[in-house]
């Protein structure tokens, strides 16, 4: 009698793990449930925190989020490294379309925050591979 009731147990287990994998996957699309026209006036905030959760909303819309290029770029002349740095972290999810920020994150390349710098390079890279300066790309020697 122990085995059914054992085996029952495995198979419900089972169920309940593979149901908490579901829709996991390593490249999640955009969260369309995002109001990015929102976001972007929430860019414009006086509060920090306002602008900062703005940015990482926008990064899950990724694509979608294009219309707020313009108002992203502006941020990353922000006096704040966070909000620089989370500014060019949604312009990397945006990818490809975020192309008029390319120049703006050029010049995190020099900024005093290493972060900022961390961040402007993954942006680049994901935005426009090419437009990374070599002596930014860390030399790395194959095994």
């Amino acid at each position: 009698m122990k085995t059914p009731l054992r085996l029952l147990f495995f198979i419900g287990l089972s169920i309940v793990v593979a149901g908490s994998f579901a829709g996991c996957s390593k490249e999640a699309g955009p969260d369309k449930s995002v109001n990015v026209s929102a976001m972007i006036t929430a860019l414009k905030s006086p509060d920090k925190d306002t602008r900062e959760n703005a940015c990482v909303e926008l990064a899950k819309a990724k694509e979608n989020a294009a219309p707020a290029v313009s108002a992203l770029t502006e941020l990353l002349k922000n006096t704040d490294p966070e909000t620089r740095r989370l500014a060019a972290y949604a312009l990397q999810e945006i990818g490809p379309k975020a192309a008029a920020a390319v120049p703006t994150l050029k010049e995190l390349l020099n900024d005093p925050d290493r972060t900022v710098i961390t961040q402007a390079i993954n942006s680049l890279r994901s935005i426009d591979p090419k437009s990374v300066p070599a002596e930014n790309v860390p030399n790395v020697e194959s095994k």
